[in-house]
């Protein structure tokens, strides 16, 4: 399992968050969206969750802990 830190603003330390973590708060906003966005077919067709963690990462600046 992968694991993540990023800074919130008020936040001096970085905050560690887990792969399962991100998919059980962010995949289910994400995907609405994307529904919204496009249709439900062709999310479910052309879309993953390793989709959604690169949008995650990107809009929180975040970067793997290895």
């Amino acid at each position: 399992m992968r694991v993540y830190k990023y800074n919130k603003y008020e936040d001096c330390e970085p905050i560690l968050i887990t792969e399962q973590q991100i998919k059980q708060k962010y995949w289910p906003q994400w995907y609405q969206r994307m529904c919204r966005k496009f249709s439900k077919q062709e999310v479910d067709a052309k879309f993953t969750f390793e989709d959604c963690l690169q949008d995650w990462i990107i809009t929180n600046w975040a970067w793997e802990v290895k």
